[in-house]
Formats: structure tokens, sequence, C-alpha cells
């Protein structure tokens, strides 16, 4: 089982669809690995009234602002990456002392990396699936290098799980697949003061192993069953090189109040969304 979970974090991390759609790429394959190691940082930008993302080239975060502190979302590579994010916070105007809880979508070191840095400095919790951080802790190569410091986990989630700050809620999906353990999000916001519902894909790469591959598809039907559910009406990734995420980050950095917000892509948007979901791994399962 471990040599199967190793192989896991080395091909899954670097795997996206092949059919490199605008949802799952906007780059071409061949620069993906090169990307995933490119540190270079990104302006840091308010996406919605009250979430924020935060990184580099390579991965990012998403700090969630509420009535009684953050959540942060994901922590990046490492101790520098950490340091990018409270100083991009600070430039947004956010208190790093603030974070509350971090939650690691899934148990690869551009997810975990920053996060025993961010618990040490303000004693924030750290939010994650006891399967994720066996991977976490049992794997030591390929995404999960020594470049990644390993954290300790606070509190252990599982599927319809919640966690609460001030008015925020964050549902907790399990989403298997990318990873054994790894989780989806689901939270409410607003835009310019109108209610959006946002929905997080917990990990876009598909592994090569097949037992993996089934359990991709099965949570992509999870995942859309739950958001419609839900209401979700927008999207964010880890990864920006996927479907155009620079250029959104930018738009949303400079545009005026009542000016088109990139990253809501409404009833219909969504629905194109899940279905290249589905379509991207049905490419890879219906391949002879």
């Amino acid at each position: 089982m471990l040599k199967f979970i190793q192989k896991t974090a080395l091909l899954s991390l670097l795997l996206l669809p092949t059919t490199f759609n605008t949802t799952f790429a906007s780059e071409p394959p061949a620069s993906i690995k090169a990307i995933l190691h490119d540190n270079t940082p990104l302006n840091p930008g308010k996406v919605f009234d009250n979430v924020y993302c935060i990184g580099t080239k390579s991965v990012v975060a998403w700090a969630i602002k509420t009535e009684d502190g953050i959540i942060l979302i994901d922590a990046m590579w490492d101790d520098t990456d950490a340091k990018t994010i409270i100083s991009g916070m600070e430039k947004l105007g956010l208190n790093p002392e603030e974070i509350k809880y971090i939650i690691v979508t899934h148990g690869h070191g551009d997810h975990y990396g920053g996060a025993n840095y961010l618990r040490t400095k303000y004693n924030a919790k750290v939010v994650m699936t006891k399967v994720d951080e066996n991977l976490m802790n049992t794997v030591h190569v390929g995404a999960n290098s020594s470049r990644s410091p390993k954290t300790s986990v606070d509190i252990y989630v599982k599927d319809g799980d919640k966690i609460t700050l001030g008015k925020t809620t964050v549902e907790i999906l399990e989403t298997p697949g990318h990873t054994p353990g790894g989780m989806s999000l689901i939270f409410p916001t607003t835009n310019d003061g109108k209610k959006e519902v946002v929905a997080m894909w917990g990990g876009t790469g598909i592994p090569r192993e097949k037992e993996l591959q089934l359990d991709y598809k099965k949570s992509v039907s999870h995942f859309e069953k739950k958001s419609k559910e839900m209401g979700v009406t927008s999207e964010i990734t880890a990864h920006l090189f996927i479907d155009n995420g620079y250029q959104k980050l930018e738009t949303a950095n400079s545009r005026k109040v009542g000016e088109l917000n990139p990253f809501v892509r409404g009833k219909n948007g969504m629905e194109k969304y899940y279905k290249e979901l589905h379509d991207s791994i049905d490419t890879i399962l219906n391949r002879k």
C-alpha cells in the first residue's frame, strides 16, 4: 500500500487531464512541471468581498476574512511561501495574526508545506483528512520532498463536516482521486454585496492508478451533486495556471465595483465546469 501511495504522490501532482480543455489548463503539458516550481510571486488580490488570493505562479493560498478571524485554504510549498502568504496578506490589509484555521485540501507538499510555520507562529489550527495526513507523513519524495515541512494536524475532517468561523461556514467534501484523502470545499461569500457560493475542487491532477481514477470519477459526481444542492455560482483553484487564472486574478485586482468578476461563473458557467470535469476523467478511463 505504501508503494502505491508513493507512486500517487510522485505522479498525481503532475498529471493534469490530457484533454487540456479550458477548465484544466492554460499552458501546454510540457510546461506544467516548470510552472509548479516557478516561485515568482503574483500580485495578491481581493477576489470577493471577503476572499483574497495570495501566492506564486506555482500555487496559491486563499484567505477568507470573517468577523472572528481568517480561514486560510492551503499553505503552499514551504516556510518561504508561508512568508509570502504573510506579506501578501499584509499588502491586502489583512492581519495574519487573525489566522485561526488552515484547511489543507490534500497531502501534497505544495499545499501543506507552509502550514507548520503558520501554525507555530499564529497558533492556527490545521485541518486535514486522516488519510492524507498519512500520505503527508509516510511519503517523502516527489511532491512530498524535503522542501516541504510536515505539519501537525489539529482537526481531522470527513465528508459533510463543517469549519465555521464568524458567520462563514466551509463545507467539507471528501473527493479522493488526486490523492486518496483529498477534499473539496464549498462556502458562501458576496461579490459587490451580492451573495455568491464558491466551490474549490481539491485536486485536478488525474493519477495513473486505475483505482484512484475510478475514485476521481465518483468524486466528480459527488462534487457536482453537492455543489448544485448548495447553489454554487463561483469557482476557485489552488493552481492559477489552470483556466487562465493569472489573467483572472489581474482582472479581479483591477476591476471596479459592478464590473464583471471573472471568478463568478453563474449557473450556466458551473454546468460547463462540471461537464469539463466529467469529460477529463472519462477521456482517461475510456482509453484502450
